[in-house]
């Protein structure tokens, strides 16, 4: 191996144009590589960081929809968008996540979608809804910072919008609402039309922000009910009379409706005295009733992230067990078109580093073709030296694997610095594209250690794929003949 080695590298010294032009493609197909990895992985680390810590949690459980998937903003369907599904059997549900150690908290949650406008103006612009209970739905999604006025409070009939999702509806209402201002929505669920004029109570920001985050608004889950025509919930404390109280704490229906014989009005049968009724203790009546109105989603937060997978498996399989047409999944699913919009740059990148990767190999065989052409004199005399086939191959082979580990490093280290450049420069994101690839409003990518090595390994298999037709020319030259064209 040594004597291979010491030959390898005194060819490629000897054809330094040669090696300049392999190496080059090389290190170029490195350093796309590793930056556009790092874009694509930052993209997809920072919107699901952001759909996480925001708006999705780790696991997401929905309704069946019957034609289309289910996501948090919605169905997407063939035809268009529809009906978003209830919830079925929520409150098992409950029950189950609340026995399952995996899980931390939970929050349950409607979509609705709808038109938002103001009185005595005919401008309208569309409105995402989030219909939450504030109390759950904060103790999970904190990452929201109060830029005026206050949260939802548990109870509280209002809307709290972020601030981009206002700059958009003063810029479409042209108007210039501000906290404490009504705003009128109208949605449109089985019942027919539906209008709610409701406070602004508070203007958020999120400092992990991403596209979804200017068009979502939040409500008080009853108005997102009433809005949708949907089955409303309580919340809120009854008060109950003494003498509820009491006719709660009778302990039988005889006693709650008399227990005698029905007579009609004209008898004249004596009437039996009414007895005492005895004076029970009442019950203890709850501090406030659970709410039993009607639920799309329910957000899981996972005391250990990485088991998301593990604990959607577990509950789609007690789902199909219990016969609940309810299915459970992760973020990707939760977050619907947002996630999809990343998988298809990924899919694009994928197809255009096939291509180059292909042109790379034409460019690279080409190439080796000449220099064994050029060599055929140096190959005809080794093999009449006594060198055998394997020999040669190997040889090439050596050759070829040296110039792509060294410039594939290169590649690397020129990667690696165009990031750290690109970063110190602080570019800001144009368009709502860019804001997906940057995962924010600047670009901060990174290219990790397994962007890194697959790089260099897909740049080394594109340099052995190449040089397998130069080889077997090699291997077809006539030592006599090859000596003859000396």
């Amino acid at each position: 191996m040594p004597v291979l080695i010491r030959i390898a590298f005194r060819n490629l010294l000897e054809h330094r144009s040669k090696t300049l032009i392999i190496g080059t493609l090389l290190a170029l197909g490195v350093i796309i590589l590793i930056i556009g990895n790092a874009f694509m992985d930052t993209a997809e680390r920072g919107v699901k960081e952001s759909f996480t810590d925001n708006f999705t949690g780790d696991v997401f459980i929905a309704g069946k929809a019957t034609n289309g998937t289910v996501s948090l903003f919605g169905v997407q369907a063939a035809g268009g968008q529809e009906t978003t599904p209830i919830l079925p059997y929520y409150d098992r549900i409950i029950e189950k996540l609340s026995s399952m150690p995996q899980v931390q908290d939970k929050a349950s949650q409607i979509t609705g979608f709808g038109l938002a406008t103001i009185a005595n103006s005919d401008e309208q612009t569309f409105a995402l809804l989030f219909g939450i209970e504030p109390g759950e739905y904060r103790r999970i999604f904190d990452q929201a910072r109060i830029v005026e006025g206050h949260f939802l409070e548990p109870g509280e009939e209002g809307i709290v919008i972020t601030k981009g999702a206002l700059e958009r509806v003063n810029k479409q209402l042209k108007q210039e609402l501000k906290v404490g201002d009504k705003i009128m929505l109208t949605g449109m669920g089985s019942m027919g039309f539906k209008i709610r004029s409701v406070p602004i109570v508070g203007l958020v920001e999120y400092k992990n922000g991403s596209e979804a985050s200017d068009f979502i608004t939040y409500v008080d889950v009853n108005t997102a009910r009433i809005l949708q025509g949907l089955t409303l919930g309580n919340d809120a404390d009854t008060p109950v009379t003494d003498s509820q109280k009491a006719l709660l704490a009778q302990n039988s229906e005889d006693e709650m409706f008399g227990g005698g014989e029905v007579v009609e009005a004209s008898s004249t049968a004596p009437a039996r005295p009414a007895e005492p009724v005895a004076a029970a203790p009442a019950a203890p009546v709850a501090q406030s009733v659970a709410d039993t109105g009607a639920w799309q989603f329910i957000l899981v937060k996972l005391k250990h992230p990485s088991q998301a997978p593990k604990v959607a498996a577990e509950l789609n399989q007690w789902f199909a067990t219990e016969g609940i047409d309810a299915q459970a999944g992760g973020w990707k699913m939760a977050a619907g078109p947002f996630s999809q919009s990343i998988d298809v740059v990924r899919i694009i990148f994928d197809i255009a580093i096939i291509i180059v990767s292909v042109v790379a190999i034409i460019i690279m065989t080409n190439t080796l073709v000449i220099s064994v052409i050029e060599r055929t004199g140096e190959i005809g005399t080794m093999r009449a030296l006594g060198a055998q086939r394997g020999f040669v191959r190997k040889m090439f082979l050596v050759e070829t694997l040296t110039i792509a580990v060294v410039f594939g490093a290169i590649g690397t280290v020129l990667g690696v610095g165009i990031i750290g450049i690109l970063n110190l420069a602080h570019i800001e994101a144009g368009n709502a594209f860019l804001q997906i690839l940057f995962a924010g409003k600047v670009l901060h990518a990174s290219a990790s250690l397994g962007s890194i090595v697959s790089s260099l390994v897909l740049v080394i298999v594109v340099a052995i794929l190449a040089h397998i037709y130069p080889v077997s020319l090699a291997l077809k030259i006539e030592p006599v003949r090859a000596m003859q064209t000396e």
